[in-house]
């Protein structure tokens, strides 16, 4: 737009210098040619200065242009088949990872289970906070059975005699979750030792037993 000003004001520039001249050699008024060039000038000056201020604002507009056509650009029959080839790729590679992460926590488990410790009752009765931490296995009677609040607390008798299990050798078992078990099964757990657990019987007799947390409880039989 203000290139063509800027045209138009040179021309008429051109025209008022002319339309001077010839009133010159005419010696005729030379008010028109004046009023033609003062008004060609200063359009073409008007033009001038106006001109770098457009190209800025088309060089923005432009930018922004290149910016977000990408964003409304179609993709092509090509680009969709390479972005699902991609997709496709990184699937297959989180679901690898998925299922070797998976592995090594079963791996890891089971060498966990394969180490588990069982402590000789007499032993870990004594002083159940200093075996606090330990991985260790039992297998015994459960004695008492209670579930509530998706919780799962046994008293299970852990010490084997000629007539089953000694109801004397008691641990305290919580487990989170609930089991199909129930009074008089036979049940092997792993876990972790905590420390001791007391409680106050019916009688008023204050009870402490070792107490573990278990992460899995299975049948012995």
């Amino acid at each position: 737009m203000y290139a063509i000003l800027g045209l138009i004001g040179f021309v008429g520039v051109i025209v008022g210098i002319i339309l001077i001249i010839i009133n010159l050699i005419k010696k005729k008024d030379m008010k028109t040619g004046l009023i033609v060039f003062g008004m060609s000038f200063v359009l073409f000056g008007i033009a001038l200065f106006l001109t770098p201020e457009e190209t800025e604002e088309v060089s923005i507009d432009k930018e922004k242009v290149e910016v977000i056509s990408p964003v409304l650009k179609k993709e092509t029959a090509e680009e969709k088949l390479i972005r699902e080839a991609r997709e496709a790729e990184q699937k297959v590679k989180d679901e690898t990872e998925a299922k070797a992460l998976a592995e090594a926590e079963i791996q890891v488990v089971a060498e966990k289970k394969a180490n588990a410790k069982t402590i000789d009752y007499p032993q870990l009765k004594k002083n159940p906070d200093r075996y606090s931490g330990e991985y260790v296995k039992y297998t015994g009677e459960i004695i008492q059975i209670l579930e509530g609040n998706n919780r799962t607390n046994i008293r299970l008798a852990v010490t084997q005699d000629s007539h089953g299990y000694d109801f004397n050798d008691i641990i305290f078992i919580e487990y989170d979750g609930y089991t199909d078990f129930v009074d008089g099964d036979i049940v092997t757990i792993y876990g972790g030792v905590y420390g001791a657990y007391s409680y106050k019987s019916q009688a008023g007799h204050n009870i402490s037993l070792p107490g573990i947390l278990a992460d899995e409880v299975l049948s012995a039989e």
